[in-house]
């Protein structure tokens, strides 16, 4: 794959996984409506879409791993519109797994040339969880809006799993501009700008993010539901603006 690619390959992919893992688990939580299950399933099945289009020049088992993380997740969209939960929840697992392989072959085809295979790989679990909670915490923000009397346990879960991930990910971004400066270099060659990036795609939103997450209140909210969703969608742009940056960073140095 040529580098550009197969950075836009792992955020993709990083991305449906991230996505159906948020969304399985507040299915399994049985907090939401259907709705917005169904919404976020079909956001992963976007992403899984684009994935597998991405898998012309892969490595082999890249394609098949890709389209049966692309068919398990179309049936759990699909059941989502049916009462089958059981059916529909292993389908979700099994297209987990079937995304984990792909993240795993993607790692073992492409490590970083710093990290090695088993850190690339830990790095785009990272990733995932980062891109998946934050996007859909941003989808389930809405829902309170029409569902006022939803529990805010969801959205708070979702909120720690991201701040989790992405203090996982500031660890790992730290190192590279102290111990490979070079390989995080996208414009001007300087101290300044290196942790200015380092800043904006780490830092700053776990800080929205805490932000959002105690504005997860169940009673009484006023407007603190409101301003968690606004302040989730600062989360979830700067979250995808760093997985398309951060990939070409690992994969690359």
């Amino acid at each position: 794959m040529h580098p550009l690619i197969s950075s836009l390959y792992a955020s993709t992919l990083q991305f449906a996984v991230g996505c159906l893992l948020a969304t399985v688990v507040c299915d399994q939580l049985r907090e939401v409506t259907p709705g917005f299950l169904r919404l976020a399933a079909v956001t992963a099945l976007s992403g899984a879409w684009l994935a597998w289009m991405l898998t012309t020049n892969g490595a082999p088992g890249e394609g098949a791993s890709a389209l049966a993380l692309l068919l398990f997740l179309l049936g759990y969209t699909v059941l989502q519109f049916s009462g089958l939960r059981r059916a529909r929840l292993a389908l979700g697992w099994a297209a987990l797994a079937a995304g984990a392989v792909g993240m795993a072959l993607a790692a073992g085809a492409r490590p970083s040339p710093s990290l090695g295979p088993v850190w690339t790989g830990l790095a785009a679990g990272a990733s995932a969880v980062a891109l998946g909670t934050s996007v859909i915490a941003m989808v389930l923000g809405h829902w309170y809006l029409m569902t006022p009397r939803l529990s805010a346990r969801p959205l708070r879960l979702l909120c720690d799993g991201a701040i989790i991930a992405l203090v996982a990910l500031t660890g790992l971004a730290l190192w590279y501009v102290v111990e490979r400066p070079a390989a995080t270099t996208f414009g001007p060659d300087t101290a300044w700008f290196r942790w200015s990036g380092f800043l904006a795609v780490t830092v700053v939103p776990i800080g929205i993010t805490i932000a959002a997450r105690v504005c997860c209140q169940e009673w009484p909210r006023g407007r603190a539901i409101q301003a968690a969703t606004g302040l989730l969608y600062i989360t979830a742009a700067m979250v995808l603006a760093g997985a398309l940056a951060g990939n070409m960073v690992v994969l690359g140095g």
